[in-house]
Order: C-alpha cells, then structure tokens, then sequence
C-alpha cells in the first residue's frame, strides 16, 4: 500500500514542478520583453531627451515602474509560492468533480497519520484515487493557459539576449554612453552650417576629420567636396552621427593642401583650405647612462637608440634634436602628465629620469607653427644586476705536475656592468690560503651586443717557489665580485707527482703494479663536495644541507674505516716480512685515519669551513702514502735481487688495497650514478620546456604576420595587438625562468663550461629576440616583431639541438648531429649562392640587405659548428678506443682553420656591401665547398664508428640520399635555366659559366630544337660529368654495408649498373635528356632508399623484440635454465623417432 501512495505522491509532484516551470517561462519572457520594450523606448523617445529632458527623464520613469511591477507580478511573486500536496489535490478536485473528494481526502490522511492497517477502506481508497490521478495527467492540468506559447517566448527572448549581450555588446553599450555625453551640450541649435576645422594647418600625413553642424534637424544627409583640379570637385557622402543634424567625415593621410566645402540640403558652407606643412621630428635622440656608484662602472653614451635597458637606480640623460627649431618641447614618464624639457637651444630638448621600474617615456615637439609631432614611446627596462660568470681557461681541470713546473692558470670572467674584484685563491696542502688579486692585469673587452663585458686574466705558479714535494697537493679556484654579489668557479687540484714517475710507468707496462693514485681520488671528492656545499650555503635551504652534510660524513666515516683497515693489515704484514719502509706507509695510513676522524663530528654538525681543514689534512697524508707506493713499486721493480717473500708481499698488499679501493670506488659510484640521473632528468626536461617556448613562440610569430597582412579595424587590431602582447610577455617570463634553472644546472654539473657558458648565450641571445619582438608589439609593428621572434624560435631551436646533444653523450650522435649541420650549412650557402647569381650583377639595395643579413646568419651557424667540432675532437682525443677517429677529427679540424670559412662568409657579405657581386659569389663558392668536405670527412669518421647493422644501413641511407639530393638539385637548376633562356634571345650571348658549382646557365637560341628545354645542353655536360663521377665515387662507399644483405645487395648491384650506364654515355659524348637522367638515375635512387628505410625499420623493430636474447641470464638461473632445455629436448625424442 506505501507503495500505491509512493506513486499518487510522485505524480503530484510532477503536476507542482510543471506549474512552477510554466510561470517561470512566462515570467522571463515577459521580463525580457519589458526590456526589449524599454530599450525601445529609450531610441524612440531621444528627440524628447534633446527638446525637453525633464518630459523624457518622467517617461523613463514610468517605464521603469511598469516593468518592475511587471517581474513582480509575474516573475518573483509566483515563484515565492509553495503550494502543498494537499493544496494541489484540492485544487484538481475542483476542476474535476468527478473524483468526489477521493483524492483530497487520501493525501490529507496520507500526509499525517494512516489509519489502521486492519481498515478495508484505506487500501482501496487510495488506489482509486492513485488510478484517477494517473487518467488526469497531472502535469497538464496544473500548467497555465498557453503554456507551450511560453515557452517559445521564453526560449527566443534568451536567445536573442544572449546574441545582443555576446554580439554586439561593444555596439550598443557604446551607443547608449554616447546617448547622454554627446547630446548633454548639444541642445541648442546652431543658427547657420558650420564647418569644422573650417581654414586649419595639419601635420603631414595627418588624419583630419571634418564635422558639419546643420540647424535643419531634419536633414538625413550631407555632402563633402573636394577639389581635384580647377573647377572639378569630388563628391564624397558624410557620416550621421547620433546627433540630428550633424555629419562627419574622415580625410586620411593629408599630404597637400586640400581645398573642400559642405552642402547639407539647401545650405553651402564657404570653401575652406587645409594646409599640409611639415611637423617636428626627432633628428637624433642621445642617451647618457650614469650608472650607481656602487656598480662602478663609467658613463656609457648611446646614440640614436631610445629604449632604456639599464640596472635600478641608473640615471639617464636625454638629449633630444629636432629637425625644427622648435617652440615648446615636453615628455611624459610612466603614466604621468607631459611636462616641459630644457630647450638648450631652439632645436635642442633635453630631460633626465632616474630608472626604478619597468614602463615608458613619451617625447613632444611643437614648432613655431604649433604644429605637434606624433609621440613616440620608448620603453624602459630594468636589468637584473646577474653575478659574475666564471670559465677557467687554462687548465680547467685537474693536473699531476712535478715540483719544477710552472703552471699557467687563465680565467675569463663575464660581467654586465663590471667587476670590482677578481681573485686566485690557492692553497698549499693544508696550509692557509694564498689570494692574489688578478684584475690590474686583467684585460678587458666589451662584446658586440654591448650589454656585458668580458675579462680574461692569468698568472703562472712557480711550484718550486711554493716549496711543492712529491706527495702535495695545491688547490686553486677563483673569486669574482661585482657591485653587490660574489660569484666563485669551481675547485681544482695540482697533485705534485715525482721525476720517476715516467719510469715507473714504462716498467709497469707489462701489468702487476700497484693502483695509482687510488688512495687520494675519493678524498679529493669529499673535499670538493664540502667546499662546494660550504659555497652555496646561503641558497641553500636547512633541510637540503642537513642531508648533503649527512650524506658527506657517512661517506668520510666509511672511508676512515677502510684506510684503518688498510693501515691495520699494513703493518702486520709489515711485522711478518720485515720490510724497510712499512712503517712510514703505515704512519701515513694512520694520520690519515686520525684526521678523517676529526673531520666526521664537524660534518655532522654542519661544520663545513671547519671540516675541511682535517679533510685536506688526510688527503695529504693519502698522497704521501701514494707516493711511499710508487718510491716502493720502483726500487722494487729496479732491484735484481728481489726475494721471492717480497714479490709475494708486495702482490699481497697491492691485492688488499684493490679491494678496499674497490669498496669505496662502489659507494662513489653508486652517488656519482645518482647525481648524473638527476642531472639527466633535468636536462631533459629542459629540453622539453625549450621545445614548448620554441612551438609557442614559432605559433606567435604565425599570427604576428597574419596581422601584419590583415586590415583589420583599429579597434579589432588594438585588441589583437594586446592579446599577443601578453602572450609575448608570458613567453619572455617563462624564458627568464628556464635562464635561471639552467644557471643552476650548469653550476651543479659537471659538463664543461664551455658548453654551459654557450648554452647560457643562447638564452641571452634569444631572451633579447623576444624583448625586441615585445617591444615592437608595444609599439604596434607585428611585421617587425614577427621578425625578432623568428630569430629567436631559431636560437631557440639550435639550443634545443644543443641541449640533445648534451643529453646523448654518444660520440656517434654527435658526429651524425654535426654531419647534419655541416650538410645543411652546405645547402643553405648554395641555395643563397644561386639566388644571388640569378639576380644578376644589378641588385636592388632591399634586396642585397636580405642577402647580407642571410649570409651573415650563415656566418654564426659555422662558427658554431665549427665550436662543436672542435668540442667533438676533444672529446674523441678523452676516449682512446678510437684513436683513428681522434686523428682524423684533428685533421679535419686543422683542415677547416685553414679554409678559414666564417672569414670566407664574412668576405662575402662584405663584397654584397660594396656591391661587388662576383666576388661575393667566389668566397660563397668556396666556403660551400669547404663546408661540403666537412660533411663528407665526417661521414667517413661515421663508417669507422658504425659497427651494428642498423648503423651501417643508417649510414647507407644517409649517403644514397646525400647523392640524390645534389643530382635533384643540378636537375632542377638545369630545368630553371633553359626555361629562362629558352624563352628570350638574351641567353645568345652568354659566356659559359666560370665555377662548377651549378650547370651552365647558358641556353640555345629560341626555336633551336637541338637544345629543347628537357635536353642537356653542351655547355652543362663538364658539370654534370663531374657531379656524375663524384655520386659514382661516393655510392661505391655504400657497397660495403651491402655485404650481409643479399637482396640489397642485387638492388645496389642493379642501380650502380644504371649509374655506369649513364656514365658512359656521357663519356661516348651522347648527351642524355634531362627526364632520361631522372628516370635512369633519381628514380632508382627514390626506391633504394626506400628499401633501405624499410629494411632499416625492420631491424629496429626486431632488435626491440628480441633485446632478450641479448641478456645474459643470472648465475643463479642459469642452472636452471639448462636443466629446462634438457628436459625439453628429451620430451620431443621420442616423437621425433616415431615414424
């Protein structure tokens, strides 16, 4: 039964949520459209708002009231209402007598309290009037009249709103505030046709708007008139307004005088004249930097700049010249009012500000004739005072001199502004340090950006002065300081080594010596890492430096315990053998142990200043007793009459310092492998960061030039300029961001810092791209700022190419990346060369800018390929498994140097400069072909380090591609050039072309159908003789990949006879058309390659498949794994013997 009433309940329910769903239709439709009533009110009723205010301000009011009382009646009242169960139940009882009070009567009982369970009547009572419900449709019944009307209503007046309020919001909110400002002063009548400007002088280039004034309020339109010649006059339609009787029109870019006049129905305004005279400009705008004292450095001038970019505090000077003698001259800073500039003189302004804060100054001329130039706004930006970046030249690294030498130690520094001090601090085992001041002699240069300074210092270490011995040690490293921060490089050591070392070497070259220098290597690593955390102190947070000084004496403690080990088992064997010397290596051993001791308890306490004074102590004593080693290992090795004990206690005790060694060597690589993960992970994730800048940056630069080519209205044009803006500012805060994360980085690794001090120029360079493209945005110039921020998504790129490079690691990777980089070098200088010999000898000056600005991109690519070369050869030098790939790296390095290819590049700019094209295209031609041998050394290095099968088929795709590329390129340029000649008499008289790098831009006469366009022509058969025999030689290199692969090894076999085939032909002089040379050559060339592609992928993927072969199965397992083959082979015996 709780059930039955469950379902009347639920019904009635329905029948309340339509009545209130049906009046809220109907209350916001008729709201809406009280709205749309008044706003339509308001437009009829403006000409009573401009006779009589008071009458218009009345029927405003009204409107207002009726439409309140209207949402009041019928939109907030009803809603207010809660009607009960109980209520609805009467209320169909009414309109339905027939249900006779069955229905009322169930909910009431219902709704309180039940009757008895054993009442017959309850049960069916309310089944009846659940089954009465149910035939009434309850909804229906309780929805108010028209309520499907409504509900249209209700949904196309929120629709229309939402359109009006989303749509044209701008246009009517516009609309409606120049419905009171523009007719507030407007309610008189003029009494004839006035004419503004009427007689007016304008700048040059000016827009000049004329406004016509009728008293005829009735007049719908007025016409413009301008003189185009004597007695012709233009008629151009003027623009309504919101006020009666009054027009306007817009006169864009008023070059020369214009004479015009109005006519508005029947009145004619008299004929005005606007004069076109020049406005002041700034001719040459000076800026003087005084910069704070505490930064030192001298007052810089720049002329003909603008924007500031300056430290806090910096005092800028403007000296501003006009090209007028001028009457009044003011500025603006910030958002401040315009104020008046000293006039030195009558073109002469000048003015100073102090920076504080990133914003703008704004400069103001008016001439004699009150004519005003159109503001400029220079921006200001404030520097970040960055601490000095420190490069160790010379060494950079450890050494092991003898006592005798003279080290030479040379430092460069980077600083923005200046350095104040630049120190060498050296110490002489655990002595007190030595600091000797280096910036006196320090030379220093300023660098072509002109935003920092470089200074380079050095100085020689006389070890026999400092009283060095064998077994010492010097530690050095340097100290920078600027106006208001320290920079320091990292730490290095001079271990002093003896004279016989040499012979110690040549006499333990057959094996059976005692480990060299393996007692002092982790202990010079504490030290580091002591010093290291002790610098970085201040940075760092409490928690960060519990757990690095922690970490530093739990791994001094371990190595204490190891040398007193060593020290322990030293001297009993020392008491068994009774050998000379074992006590000194034992005192060693001990001191040693003694001093680490001391050391642990400070490095617990976070004592690190203190703790290095123990740890430099014991790491002294280590080299002493490496030493007492080798002195051993010599007169040892140098006797003759080395008794067999001895031989057998010198094994000995080498074999027990192997193993300690070996422990502490476990537990330092287990650290070293931890940091270099982490190292990793966040190289790679700044890669991934500057691949993200680069993408968004490059979708910026798309719509920078669609904006550029776009006419879009100003107001639609503002707004898109200043989305941009603020998505360029993001960019530039990101890039600020990843400069700080990358400093850390590169000061936490352990990379070279030639390669850290070049990725952080990158970054510099491409954050100045984006400010100048921010900038240019500032300024409303996307074309401009499209440019800047496409050279820095290109820097952005190269530092992405960088940054995986540096990931890799791989010798192979980065000799194939810089392959890569040679080849496009190789195919952008030739392509430039092309496009600059077809323009001829007369080139426009637009266009020889471009060419000079693309060669001297070039230009900095080959300085930084040829940077990455010589990093690559250094690196190969380090990693003796490929001496002949070091060799022929330095050959190849010394090669280049001497075609001097950036100097080349900068010759050849140079030439476009002074319009010297031929010579520009000489030194082009040379530095392509120098970058073209680059390329093709390299790939021969590749060959020698390919030694898997994916490689070497790598390597042959790489080089059928390199061929087809340079045969597509001479096809087309040949097809370009007989189509140009073939189609003018000029190429008659052409001369033969005198360099081989492209064919022959010679062509037949017209008509001549010996020499058709798709036909080689003789003049071009040396060049494609040559570039034929050249791909011959280099595809002969590809046979050698071939030999393990029998089906491609046919295919080459089918394509080199092709190639000889051709060859020949060319030889027997039948000159082959241009479609025959791609369809015997290119064509086969298209499908080896894909063959190789294919077969490429296929070895891939199986050598992921099946990487677990390759793995070496556990001892623990192998076992295990015998025994299941054995029994595998045995269960398929018998099915093999069974017939």
């Amino acid at each position: 039964m709780n059930h039955v009433y469950r379902n009347l309940e639920e019904n009635l329910t329905a029948g309340l949520r339509a009545w209130r769903r049906s009046r809220l239709q109907r209350g916001v439709s008729i709201a809406l459209l009280g709205l749309f009533g008044l706003a339509a009110l308001a437009l009829l009723t403006r000409p009573v708002f401009n006779a009589v205010p008071v009458l218009w301000w009345i029927l405003a009011i009204i409107g207002l009231a009726a439409w309140a009382t209207l949402v009041l009646q019928y939109l907030i009242l009803p809603l207010r209402r809660q009607p009960t169960l109980a209520q609805i139940a009467r209320y169909l009882e009414e309109r339905n007598p027939i249900l006779e009070d069955r229905l009322a009567t169930a909910v009431e009982l219902g709704a309180h309290t039940a009757p008895a369970p054993e009442n017959p009547l309850w049960p069916r009572l309310v089944q009846e009037a659940a089954d009465e419900a149910a035939r009434l449709h309850v909804p229906e019944q309780l929805q108010i009249r028209f309520a499907q009307w409504w509900r249209l209503l209700a949904v196309a007046a929120t629709t229309l709103a939402v359109l009006l309020l989303f749509r044209a919001a701008d246009l009517y909110q516009g609309y409606f505030a120049n419905y009171f400002e523009s007719n507030a002063p407007a309610a008189h009548a003029v009494e004839a046709l006035q004419v503004k400007p009427g007689n007016a002088r304008v700048p040059r280039g000016e827009t000049v708007e004329v406004i016509a004034e009728s008293p005829h309020l009735e007049a719908s339109e007025a016409t413009l008139y301008l003189e185009q010649g004597p007695q012709s006059w233009l008629p151009y339609a003027m623009s309504s307004t919101t006020q009666l009787g009054k027009f306007t029109h817009q006169l864009f870019d008023v070059l020369d005088t214009l004479r015009y006049y109005v006519r508005v129905s029947d009145e004619i305004s008299p004929i005005f004249t606007i004069i076109a005279v020049e406005a002041p400009e700034i001719k040459t705008l000076r800026l003087t930097y005084i910069y704070p004292q505490e930064i030192g450095r001298p007052p810089l001038t720049e002329e003909n700049g603008g924007d500031v970019y300056a430290p806090n505090g910096t005092e800028i000077q403007i000296e501003a010249i006009s090209t007028q003698p001028l009457a009044k001259a003011e500025w603006r800073l910030h958002a401040a009012d315009f104020r008046e500039m000293d006039l030195r003189n009558d073109t002469l302004a000048v003015a100073s500000f102090t920076v504080t804060k990133d914003g703008h100054y704004v400069l103001r001329f008016t001439n004699n004739d009150g004519m005003t130039n159109k503001p400029v706004e220079y921006f200001i930006h404030v520097m970040p005072d960055e601490p000095p970046q420190i490069t160790i030249t010379r060494p950079g690294r450890d050494l092991r001199p003898t006592m005798l030498e003279e080290v030479p130690v040379e430092v460069r520094v980077r600083e923005d502004y200046g350095l104040k001090q630049l120190t060498l601090i050296y110490s002489h085992n655990n002595q007190p340090a030595v600091r000797q001041d280096l910036l006196g002699q320090a030379a220093r240069t300023q660098r072509p950006s002109g935003t920092s300074s470089e200074y380079i210092a050095g100085t020689l270490l006389y070890l026999e002065d400092l009283g060095a011995r064998p077994g010492d040690f010097i530690s050095y490293y340097f100290e920078a300081h600027d106006a208001k921060q320290q920079a320091t490089s990292d730490l290095f050591f001079f271990e002093i080594r003896p004279f016989e070392e040499e012979f110690y070497r040549a006499l333990s070259q057959g094996g059976g010596g005692m480990p060299s220098a393996g007692l002092s290597i982790s202990q010079k690593e504490i030290i580091t890492a002591t010093w290291k955390l002790e610098q970085r102190r201040a940075t760092t947070s409490e928690q960060e430096l519990a757990r690095g000084s922690s970490a530093l004496a739990e791994t001094q403690a371990s190595l204490q315990e190891s040398i007193s080990r060593m020290a322990e088992n030293a001297r009993m064997r020392g008491q068994l053998t009774g050998e000379a010397g074992e006590g000194s290596m034992v005192t060693y051993l001990e001191k040693a142990a003694e001093a680490m001791q001391r050391a642990v308890p400070l490095l617990h306490e976070k004592k690190l200043a203190e703790a290095l004074a123990p740890e430099r102590e014991a790491y002294h004593f280590l080299l002493q007793a490496d030493a007492e080693l080798r002195r051993r290992e010599i007169m040892q090795g140098s006797g003759s009459g080395s008794s067999f004990t001895q031989l057998q206690s010198r094994e000995e005790l080498a074999q027990l310092f192997k193993e300690e060694l070996d422990k502490i060597q476990s537990k330092y690589e287990t650290l070293q492998n931890r940091q270099q993960q982490e190292n990793a992970s966040s190289l790679n994730e700044a890669q991934q960061k500057v691949r993200e800048l680069a993408q968004r940056q490059e979708r910026l630069v798309d719509l920078n030039r669609q904006l550029s080519r776009e006419n879009a209205l100003p107001q639609e044009r503002k707004r898109q300029i200043e989305r941009l803006r603020r998505e360029q500012e993001q960019i530039n805060r990101d890039l600020q961001n990843l400069n700080r994360q990358m400093r850390q980085l590169s000061n936490a690794s352990a990379s070279g810092e030639q390669a850290a001090q070049q990725l952080r120029e990158n970054l510099e360079k491409a954050a100045e791209d984006l400010q100048r493209s921010l900038d240019n945005l500032r300024r409303d110039n996307p074309s401009t700022a499209a440019a800047d921020g496409n050279r820095a998504v290109e820097r952005l790129r190269r530092l992405q190419d960088q940054l995986q490079r540096q990931q890799s690691g791989s010798l192979r990777d980065e000799m194939k990346q810089l392959r890569e980089d040679f080849q496009q070098l190789a195919e952008q200088q030739g392509d430039l060369r092309t496009a600059l010999e077809q323009q001829g000898e007369q080139i426009a000056p637009e266009q020889r800018q471009s060419f000079q600005e693309q060669q001297r991109a070039l230009q900095e690519q080959s300085e930084q390929a040829l940077q990455n070369l010589q990093r690559l050869q250094e690196s190969a030098a380090d990693k003796s498994e490929k001496p002949a790939v070091a060799r022929d790296l330095r050959n190849l390095t010394n090669d280049l140097a001497q075609r001097r290819i950036p100097e080349r590049m900068e010759q050849a700019a140079q030439a476009l400069a002074q319009n010297e094209v031929q010579r520009a295209l000489a030194e082009q031609h040379e530095a392509r072909q120098a970058l073209l041998r680059a390329e093709k050394a390299l790939q021969q290095s590749l060959s020698q380090l390919s030694s898997n099968p994916d490689e070497q088929l790598d390597l042959a795709l790489q080089e059928a591609q390199r061929v087809r590329r340079e045969l597509e390129r001479g096809l087309a340029q040949s097809r370009e050039n007989n189509a140009q000649a073939g189609g003018s008499p000029l190429g008659q008289g052409r001369a033969p072309q005198q360099n081989q790098n492209t064919p022959s831009q010679q062509a037949g006469q017209p008509g001549d159908n010996s020499n058709s366009p798709e036909q080689l022509r003789p003049e071009d058969m040396n060049w494609w003789n040559q570039q034929l025999w050249s791909g011959a030689r280099q595809l002969e290199n590809v046979g050698q990949f071939m030999r393990n692969d029998s089906a491609l090894a046919d295919d080459y076999a089918r394509l080199m006879q092709n190639y000889r085939g051709v060859l020949r032909s060319f030889q027997g002089g039948n000159p082959q058309r241009l479609s025959e040379i791609e369809r015997t050559l290119i064509d086969p060339l298209r499908r080896f390659e894909a063959e190789l592609a294919a077969r490429l992928a296929t070895l891939q993927l199986r050598e992921r498949l099946l990487t677990i072969r390759d793995e070496r199965v556990p001892p623990q397992y192998r076992k295990m794994v015998e025994e299941y083959f054995e029994r595998l082979a045995k269960s398929k015996q018998p099915a093999t013997n069974n017939p």
